[in-house]
C-alpha cells in the first residue's frame, strides 16, 4: 500500500498516526495519538503496522 506524507493512517494498536516523512520504501516518520487526539509518540512505523489508510492527503488542482 503506498502512504504519503501527510496520510492520517490506523494502527494495529487502535492508535492514529499522521505520517510525517517516508524514510524508506515501508518506513515512515510518523505522529502516533490515542483516541483522545492526545500525541503520545513521534517515532518509526513499518507497513506491517498499518491496519488501514483513514484519511489520504489529496492535492487537488
Amino acid at each position: 500500500m503506498k502512504i504519503n506524507k501527510f496520510d492520517v493512517v490506523e494502527l494495529y494498536d487502535n492508535n492514529k498516526a499522521t505520517i510525517l516523512k517516508e524514510k524508506d520504501e515501508n518506513i515512515y516518520f510518523a505522529e502516533i495519538v490515542n483516541k483522545e487526539g492526545t500525541t503520545i509518540d513521534k517515532r518509526d512505523i513499518i507497513s506491517s503496522d498499518i491496519k488501514e489508510v483513514i484519511y489520504r492527503n489529496e492535492i487537488v488542482r
